[in-house]
């Protein structure tokens, strides 16, 4: 029988293999327009987070709000050793450190992926349409899988 240690490890290998599952699916069925999805999910997530975690972004500042998903990420989830998100005019620049789905971002990377349903840049990109009411674009997604960092962003339109 696993310990509760084991179980731990089990469960986040699961969660790994559901999310490289779901977009590689995704990505093998509608190519590059799969990024199109990313709108969509980061608005379920970030319902999610706000009933789980009780975030609340109506009347915050934007910066203030980017840090509070960032400390939520790593405080309360530890999914990431570090979480940096940054708002510099219509700009917003994010990068992560030692997140725990590399293995799955290396995988789908290597498989011609652009890993398009990342909580950090789907979460982060949802609060900011929601709290500026405007439109987002992808416009950055670097992985740097031998040194743990992704450096993501995205434009506010």
């Amino acid at each position: 029988m696993a310990t509760e240690e084991e179980k731990k490890r089990n469960l986040a290998r699961m969660n790994a293999m559901i999310i490289y599952g779901l977009e590689k699916g995704l990505w093998d069925l509608f190519g590059e327009s799969a990024l199109a999805t990313t709108n969509t999910v980061g608005a379920g997530m970030l319902e999610v987070l706000e009933k789980s975690m009780g975030l609340e972004i109506d009347g915050e500042n934007p910066q203030d709000m980017l840090t509070e998903i960032a400390r939520i990420f790593v405080d309360e989830y530890g999914i990431a050793l570090d979480f940096d998100a940054r708002q510099e005019g219509d700009k917003v620049a994010l990068q992560v450190k030692r997140c725990v789905l590399m293995q799955v971002e290396k995988d789908l990377v290597a498989q011609g992926i652009k890993p398009f349903v990342c909580p950090f840049l789907n979460i982060a990109a949802a609060a900011m349409r929601q709290r500026m009411d405007a439109k987002t674009k992808i416009s950055q997604f670097d992985i740097d899988t031998e040194a743990h960092i992704c450096t993501l962003g995205f434009e506010l339109l």
